[in-house]
């Protein structure tokens, strides 16, 4: 279009430096083939008819668009996909909440997010929860022997399910364990199926033997890009059963501290007794965040295609396990110098580990390759491993810029820039190509607190640390209060959609945190006496994320997320002031002009950088 070709030209132009964009923006990898050894071998993987939004003039398959409704949206979901080639998850009216799995078994879909759509499974783990598996010791429990019969009749032959599957059914009543079933897809037996640009939100992990948020049992030539995985019961996205030439691409795995224990997010077949010569899978330009500890992926009997994938879950147990006859090509990868247990063979048939990938922790021995060369029957580039962090963390997940005025004309020119600068008071740099709509972005810090300089916190990065000054706080105050405040100009409207940030505790064992969302609608309370992570903790950070799309209203003016610290001096008496750090301060949301109804959706982050994605950009920019 002649309107996109002019304001890539200008964006070229006036912004000094865009990072290489290396997403396709089309199928690609085992997903395009039907053999694992045959090149010619192609397969025409096109979902329900088209994979991008709007959707084309002229298309001719059939489309739905559904909106939340507030309540179970499950078989709503599943009936549209049923009746329908493409479904269009619109999030505008906030997120669809699912009570058990959506079944996916009709082959030629597409499932399309815009306007932030989540899928999020309707039931959560509880503090109360996990206050009594901590209470019962189960976090030290076998997860290999023991178990027993629960209340309800059913035996589980591990100690640790066991003793967890019968505390939830003490505390909710749930005597048929419905909850177990807390997942949002299930791609059964089908073929051509596309999935992209949705946020999938479970319980939070547990061992229960429970669902995962995707499950690709059977499933061929399925293609799930730009998406993100967050607390999963069981795995985040598992493919097992069978399933065969599927590629995930451009996907963020995550947990977050709803989750409890098994934070396993991808396992690639279910036994050594899976079917040989199935389970081909690639998987490119995946992040997997902090909070995963293990299977990224554990993979038995395919041969699996690890391309450009970017690892900073410091803490993890382990990342890439080879498992009974897989064959991995390892090419491109990025470790962040947090990640320790990178990779560990467990009788692979063959793994060829590439020399362009990189583990920055120089105490970390670079695996071998061992038997016949591993490849793939397709095309491929491989980005130099070094572009991998901000190629993926800018460009993962659901960031397609994919909403209800995509393509709109009067779109044009709302992009640009701004410097959320990091310091006490300090307004923003708002660039002049948002200034119209956009004032500033402020950090400001209450009496009580001081800056105390920056750190980096391991897998996360630079963090501001905050102390508290000479005052021994007990409770929440405007005193001690951290604002991270967004401010638009008149004619404009800001809207809310996620809050998310890390944070650690630099050194002490005490300090406590409220967390608050507060615009015109007033204040909504996210979290109170919550507690992060210790910096010297096998997991040295805590990531608190809320999704806000339906409690939020749309601001003129100033709103703000609020931290308020507390209990966090006098340890046992002294003047020994400790500190809090905090990072990635990050803030989506949608930014509407009333004069024209146009809304543009952007991600305010606070190490400094705006990202925004106008709905007419075909790619997403670095701005």
């Amino acid at each position: 279009m002649k309107k996109n070709l002019l304001t890539s030209l200008l964006l070229a132009l006036s912004l000094s430096a865009l990072a290489t964009d290396y997403d396709l923006n089309k199928p690609f990898g085992f997903c395009t083939v039907s053999s694992r050894t045959d090149a010619t071998s192609t397969y025409d993987i096109t979902g329900g008819g088209c994979y991008t939004y709007p959707v084309p003039d002229g298309f001719t398959g059939k489309v739905t668009t559904l909106k939340s409704n507030g309540l179970d949206m499950k078989d709503n979901i599943q009936k549209a996909i049923k009746n329908n080639d493409v479904v269009i998850l619109d999030g505008a009216d906030g997120e669809f909440i699912v009570s058990s799995n959506i079944g996916i078994t009709a082959s030629n879909k597409t499932l399309i997010g815009i306007n932030n759509a989540r899928i999020s499974t309707k039931w959560k783990m509880t503090d109360e929860i996990k206050a009594a598996l901590d209470n019962a010791g189960v976090p030290s429990m076998s997860t290999s022997g023991g178990g027993g019969k629960l209340s309800n009749g059913q035996t589980v032959s591990e100690e640790a399910e066991f003793n967890t599957r019968q505390i939830i059914i003490n505390l909710t009543g749930d005597t048929k364990e419905d909850y177990r079933k807390s997942g949002c897809l299930s791609l059964s037996s089908c073929q051509n199926v596309i999935i992209r640009n949705i946020t999938f939100v479970g319980p939070g992990s547990v061992d229960v033997g429970g669902t995962d948020l995707i499950s690709c049992t059977g499933a061929k030539n399925c293609w799930v890009d730009h998406c993100e995985f967050i607390d999963g019961m069981d795995g985040n996205f598992d493919i097992t059963q069978s399933a065969d030439f599927n590629t995930v691409s451009w996907c963020i795995f995550r947990y977050t501290s709803n989750s409890y224990m098994h934070q396993n997010t991808n396992l690639i077949g279910s036994s050594d007794s899976e079917t040989t010569g199935k389970l081909n899978t690639t998987f490119a330009f995946n992040w997997r965040a902090p909070g995963c500890n293990q299977r990224m992926p554990m993979g038995r009997v395919g041969k699996i295609h690890m391309l450009n994938n970017y690892y900073n879950c410091g803490g993890a147990s382990l990342c890439m396990n080879p498992r009974k006859n897989s064959e991995f090509l390892i090419e491109g990868n990025n470790f962040a110098s947090s990640v320790k247990n990178c990779y560990k063979n467990n009788d692979a048939t063959a793994v060829t580990w590439a020399d362009n990938n990189t583990i920055a922790n120089t105490s970390v021995s670079k695996p071998s390759s061992f038997g016949t060369t591993v490849t793939v029957p397709y095309s491929y580039t491989v980005a130099p491993a070094a572009d991998v962090p901000d190629a993926v963390q800018n460009g993962a997940g659901a960031t397609l810029p994919y909403g209800e005025n995509s393509g709109s004309e009067e779109t044009t020119g709302k992009t640009g820039s701004v410097l959320w600068a990091m310091s006490s008071n300090t307004d923003a740099e708002v660039s002049s190509a948002i200034s119209d709509f956009l004032a500033s972005t402020t950090m400001t810090l209450g009496s009580e607190l001081e800056l105390d300089g920056t750190q980096n916190i391991s897998g996360v990065g630079i963090e501001t640390k905050i102390k508290q000054n000479n005052v021994n706080a007990t409770s929440a105050s405007e005193y001690n209060a951290i604002r991270f405040s967004v401010t638009t100009k008149s004619g404009y409207k800001f809207k809310a959609t996620e809050l998310s940030f890390f944070a650690t505790r630099m050194g002490t064992d005490r300090g406590k945190l409220d967390i608050k969302w507060v615009d015109v609608n007033g204040e909504l309370s996210l979290a109170n006496g919550v507690t992060p992570n210790r910096n010297n903790a096998s997991t040295p950070y805590t990531n608190y994320s809320y999704n806000v799309s339906s409690n939020s209203g749309a601001t003129e003016g100033t709103c703000s997320l609020v931290i308020n610290i507390y209990e966090l001096s006098f340890n046992n008496g002294s003047d020994n002031f400790k500190d809090v750090g905090f990072a990635q301060i990050l803030i989506k949301g949608t930014v509407t002009d009333n004069s024209t109804g146009i809304t543009t959706p952007v991600m305010i982050k606070g190490d400094g950088r705006l990202y925004l994605q106008p709905m007419w950009a075909e790619s997403r920019q670095l701005i």
